[in-house]
């Protein structure tokens, strides 16, 4: 299972309400004229974020550097959950001014005949599924169930799983997905916030225009299926 996410859902609590590392705060307290995009975020030399591009296609330089402790690696994009508000830069373009940032989830999609153990696909809570304005995510909101026994954090474990292409009538390309969890004894006192984004350009076959893409989420209410053209 290697190539799926281990997740420590301390990390992943609604980020207006979370605290410490997984937060990043200006201390200011406004949120008049904040705006909350999903962006592939820059970090610099010294693993700092400062820019980011909106799935829009604005690239915006941050007025501060961001520095979280899951965005580790100098040099690198990551997929962010961006709370901001547009600021004027020296030079008269516009910047963006952080106000929270949360982790966005991308897994590595892996077969299920890869998984030794079996997929597991403990029930969430779907709060909403879509293909990104820019075609280079598929994306899922999810509510996870969460609590801490004997005083400690658990940690669950979420990924995606590839099941299979199936050629369709028309000679596309259907690409069959299940988001893979596995609460693994963490009790569910509470609810937590997650985004997951499946990369288009990591689904098997190299999948062109026109195909599709469908995922199965086990849901309290029973496997609820999504599906998008790309």
């Amino acid at each position: 299972m290697k190539a799926l996410t281990r997740l420590a859902l301390l990390a992943v609590a609604t980020v207006l309400t979370a605290c410490g590392t997984d937060t990043y705060d200006t201390g200011d307290g406004a949120l008049s004229g904040m705006r909350a995009d999903f962006v592939e975020a820059q970090t610099d030399a010294y693993a700092n974020m400062v820019s980011i591009e909106t799935d829009d296609g604005e690239r915006l330089e941050l007025t501060t550097p961001v520095a979280m402790e899951w965005a580790s690696r100098p040099d690198t994009v990551y997929r962010a959950l961006f709370y901001y508000s547009l600021a004027d830069g020296n030079d008269g373009q516009a910047e963006a001014d952080p106000m929270a940032v949360q982790q966005v989830l991308v897994p590595e999609i892996t077969p299920a005949d890869d998984i030794a153990d079996g997929v597991k696909t403990d029930p969430v809570t779907l709060e909403t599924a879509w293909l990104s304005s820019n075609g280079r995510y598929i994306n899922l909101g999810v509510i996870i169930k969460t609590g801490t026994a004997d005083g400690s954090q658990g940690t669950q474990t979420v990924g995606i799983v590839y099941d299979g292409t199936e050629t369709t009538a028309d000679g596309k390309k259907l690409i069959r997905l299940r988001l893979y969890h596995d609460q693994a004894g963490v009790p569910e006192y509470y609810s937590a916030d997650a985004y997951v984004s499946i990369a288009v350009s990591r689904l098997p076959g190299l999948p062109t225009e026109g195909d599709t893409v469908s995922i199965d989420v086990e849901t309290y209410d029973g496997t609820v299926t999504r599906t998008f053209t790309l």
